[in-house]
């Protein structure tokens, strides 16, 4: 019986789109261009976004480390998160490592009220620099064997690797809690900075006297609050360089709660370290994969000419200017 022919474009073994994909890293501010070295790398085409209509013939998107509040500002001035938030509600693949993964939250703590935006799309509570300051940056090993298979159930060539994933963390958020249909794909033993417990005890505190006789804000005040404790000095464990009991977060600690730091929902991934910093591309390689699956499935370009707003100049400075003021 011959074999049957699969659709032009398409792989005969695994059915995946064959053709180079096409990503765009969101290059408003951050570590934009290490993106888009490493993607190179894996065969994609890849464009800088800074204006709606460069969306037009995407298949997937990256959001990069940076300072979220910033990339929010120029998103918003610039136009891009409405077109952000189309996306994502579309089922388009999206990525967002560190301050991306901060803007995909629907919910993020530290933060003042009515502070930055959130593109939104993933039903997490995510604590914004959960290890602490810039000094207090580490590298850890992650356990990857939840990238062994696709989203279709397919061994997933990133399988071939099974070392620990080195993890670099800089001023890094922490998923406190994933809700319905999120994949946790990596978590860590760690406490929060100091700074992340004061703060949060105060807001938490704020968030009580508002809403004292809400029964289901009460439990997730509970929920949340059991991992801001002060931790014991004597079981406190060193976080990396620059890291440690005194400012940045522990981890390793035994008695430290599990945060989740790499999640995905759907065509959409969440990833609290820095992938782009490492030699190491699983990570990336998995994006890929993501993308070349949605092109299969219809899910992944898209072709509507959009807004040629034109960049005003001096606006990404300007837009930084405002944060450090802030």
């Amino acid at each position: 019986m011959t074999a049957p022919v699969p659709p032009a474009g398409e792989d005969s073994v695994t059915g995946e789109s064959t053709r180079r994909v096409t990503i765009g890293i969101l290059a408003l501010q951050g570590a934009f261009a290490e993106h888009s070295s490493v993607l190179s790398k894996l065969g994609a085409d890849v464009r800088e976004v800074r204006l709606p209509h460069e969306f037009e013939g995407l298949d997937g998107i990256v959001l990069p480390g940076g300072e979220s509040t910033a990339m929010a500002l120029i998103g918003e001035r610039w136009g891009v998160f409405p077109r952000l938030k189309q996306w994502v509600s579309e089922g388009r693949p999206v990525w967002g490592t560190c301050a991306g993964m901060i803007l995909l939250s629907d919910h993020a703590l530290m933060q003042k009220k009515g502070g930055q935006s959130l593109v939104g799309g993933l039903n997490v509570e995510i604590c914004r620099n959960y290890f602490g300051a810039q000094t207090s940056s580490f590298e850890v090993p992650l356990d990857t064997s939840a990238l062994e298979t696709g989203s279709v159930g397919k061994k997933d060539e990133v399988s071939a690797n099974k070392n620990p994933y080195p993890a670099v963390f800089i001023r890094a958020p922490a998923v406190l809690e994933a809700g319905p249909g999120v994949d946790v794909l990596c978590k860590v033993r760690s406490r929060p900075c100091n700074q992340a417990i004061t703060v949060m005890k105060a807001q938490l505190q704020e968030e009580e006297a508002d809403h004292r006789d809400d029964d289901t804000r009460r439990a997730k005040r509970r929920r949340l609050a059991a991992f801001f404790v002060e931790p014991n000095p004597s079981t406190a464990a060193v976080s990396g360089e620059g890291g440690g009991a005194g400012s940045g977060a522990s981890t390793g600690e035994k008695e430290a709660p599990e945060v989740i730091v790499a999640i995905r929902k759907g065509n959409i991934v969440g990833t609290a370290f820095h992938p782009e910093l490492t030699n190491d591309s699983r990570w990336h390689e998995y994006f890929v994969r993501i993308v070349k699956e949605a092109v299969s499935a219809g899910a992944g370009g898209v072709r509507d000419a959009e807004s040629t707003t034109k960049t005003p100049a001096g606006a990404a400075a300007a837009a930084e200017a405002e944060v450090a003021v802030a």
